[in-house]
């Protein structure tokens, strides 16, 4: 029987991406799938700001921009004519204020080529069967790709095996939701199209919706719609024929040269009633299934992987006691709950057809073109950028415009110490939480107690400290442990509240703390994350600070 510390069965986006995240932190997990290669079906392609980030984090986001088609703008439309233009060039506080399309078996190569570097492997053609589970320990039963079973222990298990989860399954866990009536059909082809290449297209008629998103590659479109019917109720076999009429829909003039291959299949809207049974995890579409309306679904994925990733790896290397694994459920289901809703409404109003409720959506979607406001909000919420874990547990504080939980923005600062330009995301740690000190004062934010507090938590807290002001930014220079960032121009001005601030940033640059710069409760904070210090650094406070 074999051992290992984390066991991932399901080797798409979220599975790789889980283990990219765990190997960043030291934890090399073994990672199976049933099938014998990347699946070159076409799935996914959008690729969302938030993703990106996370691809950042991951060291593989320009490898994916270099391959992928820059998208600008989500074009709603219905009845034939625009509705909503959801621009995503309007988010200020990312590196990526746009989309990224990109077949998902490109990703997945991408991510796969990443973890070789790293000496990890998928196994392929390995099926997990059975999952039992004790107190220490996980065991799964595997069919080999010699056609015999194997046994497999694992201190962990996150199943990450599709919509049709063996090991969902195999817990019990209900999949609570329901199917839709409309059959899909996907596509990727060789189009004729006169709108921008910046512009995605998602559009709606009497007959249904259909969605043209560019792709790498001249003239290459991937195109979703739903299945047309003859006069009888039967379905059309998708044919080019079939999928130029559907692309009538748009009523916009494009012609179709050639389709590579159709895929159809059903689509739900369904979500595991909890993520978690003992040492058991499920993330993705094991764990969630939506409509494709916005492209979130991939990112969801990518999303449960960093944020159960960064947890996993805490715990199994003894940084974080086991209790930081209960905030995945209340974090991620929440979160996938709002996203499946949000999907739901929002293709159950394209898809209103002869209903006279058309009419109100229509007017909505107008009213909704002309109020600013609302258009950013809807590309925040496409982006994921305002996904926030807000009001749940280890989440306290409240500071500025912010409140523990968020996302940390990521401004483009100009630094006039180096005389560089930076995101600020590139100023954290990636695999430990850091101390962020924000002000506009001539005195120096960091004080004997927090001083002490960097020192006790050596290895597990780094620091930062942001100010507009040119003493302390001078006077901390930038070869101290807690090196400090004069944004003279206040970039970051949303950070800067009346008084000096702390952000305690998690791994997944989420805000475990918000508030004063109060070492006692920063301390509190940062205990129900990481195992508190058993004995003090080596280092001085004044070699810390």
């Amino acid at each position: 029987m074999q051992r290992t510390q984390v066991l991932i069965v399901g080797a798409g986006p979220t599975g790789l991406a889980l283990a990219a995240r765990l190997n960043r932190f030291g934890v090399m997990a073994r990672i199976v799938d049933k099938h014998a290669g990347v699946l070159e079906a076409t799935k996914s392609a959008a690729l969302h700001a938030r993703t990106l980030e996370h691809l950042r984090t991951l060291e593989v986001a320009d490898r994916v921009l270099a391959e992928g088609q820059r998208v600008d703008i989500l074009q709603l439309r219905t009845a034939h004519r625009d509705r909503i233009a959801v621009d995503f060039r309007t988010l200020r506080d990312t590196a990526y204020p746009h989309m990224t399309d990109i077949p998902q078996a490109r990703t997945e190569h991408v991510l796969i080529d990443h973890l070789a570097d790293a000496g990890i492997s998928v196994e392929r053609n390995t099926t997990c069967t059975r999952v039992e589970q004790t107190d220490d320990g996980v065991t799964v039963t595997v069919a080999t790709p010699e056609g015999g079973t194997d046994m497999i222990t694992a201190d962990w298990l996150v199943g990450c095996d599709g919509a049709h989860s063996t090991v969902r399954s195999q817990l019990g866990i209900a999949f609570a939701g329901d199917a839709y009536a409309d059959d899909w059909v996907l596509c990727d082809a060789i189009v004729d199209w006169p709108l921008p290449r910046n512009e995605m297209t998602f559009s709606a008629d009497a007959d249904g919706i259909c969605g043209v998103f560019p792709l790498p590659g001249e003239r290459r479109y991937r195109l979703a719609y739903t299945q047309n019917h003859a006069a009888d109720g039967t379905l059309i076999e998708p044919s080019l024929a079939d999928a130029q009429q559907a692309l009538r829909r748009t009523a916009v003039t494009g012609t179709i040269r050639s389709v590579d291959e159709f895929w159809t299949f059903r689509l739900a809207h369904k979500q595991a009633v909890r993520y978690r049974s003992g040492r058991v995890f499920l993330a993705g579409d094991a764990a969630h299934v939506h409509t494709p309306f916005g492209g979130q679904g991939l990112n969801l994925g990518i999303g449960d992987a960093m944020n159960l990733g960064w947890k996993l790896a805490s715990v199994v290397t003894g940084q974080s006691p086991g209790s930081l694994l209960d905030t995945y459920q209340p974090e991620r289901h929440r979160i996938a709950r709002d996203v499946v809703a949000f999907t739901h409404r929002g293709a159950t109003a394209m898809l209103l057809r002869d209903d006279a409720r058309r009419h109100l959506r229509d007017a909505v979607m107008t009213l909704l073109q002309h109020t600013p406001p609302a258009q950013h909000g809807l590309a925040r919420r496409f982006s994921q950028l305002g996904h926030s874990y807000r009001r749940t547990p280890h989440i306290p504080g409240r500071g500025s415009s912010l409140v523990a939980g968020d996302r940390l923005p990521d401004p483009l600062l100009f630094d006039g110490l180096t005389n560089r330009s930076a995101r600020l995301h590139d100023l954290l740690a990636s695999d430990a939480c850091t101390l962020l000190l924000t002000t506009t004062a001539d005195t120096d934010p960091v004080d004997a107690s927090l001083a002490e507090l960097y020192r006790r938590w050596h290895g597990v807290l780094t620091g930062t400290v942001l100010t507009t002001r040119w003493g302390p930014a001078v006077r901390r220079g930038t070869a101290d442990a807690v090196p400090a960032v004069l944004d003279r121009g206040r970039q970051a001005a949303r950070l800067y509240g009346r008084g000096p601030l702390a952000y305690l940033v998690r791994p997944d640059q989420h805000l475990a703390y918000v508030g004063p710069p109060d070492a006692a409760r920063i301390e509190d904070c940062l205990g129900s994350i990481h195992t508190a210090p058993t004995r003090p650094s080596s280092g001085t406070a004044a070699e810390m600070v």
